[in-house]
């Protein structure tokens, strides 16, 4: 994965692990939510469907299974309507970006090097 890549997954990734802590906060993410007509889900699965394609887009990326967690959060997003299993489901989803977030940072970083030259010749070839 490129660095624009890394720091684009990291700012969302953060954006999301806090959305989802404040969301599943018993009563103060319920009133929110509440509050907000639903709008704060649909944020969600609008910022994890951003993420899923970021990640499948990007050729270099050496995470591609982690694709996992952000379809798995653009499902509970829209499972999350229903009230307490909502609760269940942002702490779910708020482990899970922990998760991600950690393979991310640790995710090795492509760097192009442009004088870097491959020879090939017949000599090298061993039979």
């Amino acid at each position: 994965m490129t660095n624009g890549v890394r720091i684009t997954l990291i700012i969302l990734g953060l954006i999301l692990l806090i959305s989802e802590f404040v969301c599943g906060i018993p009563f103060i993410g319920g009133a929110i939510i509440f509050s907000a007509g639903w709008q704060p889900l649909i944020f969600n699965a609008f910022l994890y469907a951003v993420v899923v394609l970021i990640l499948a887009v990007d050729r270099q990326n050496a995470i591609k299974p982690m694709l996992l967690v952000p379809l798995i959060g653009v499902v509970g997003s829209f499972i999350a309507f229903i009230p307490f299993i909502g609760l269940i489901t942002h702490w779910i989803l708020f482990f899970l970006m922990i998760f991600f977030l950690f393979i991310v940072f640790t995710a090795p970083v492509y760097v192009p090097n442009r004088h870097a030259k491959a020879v090939y010749n017949d000599k090298s070839k061993k039979f």
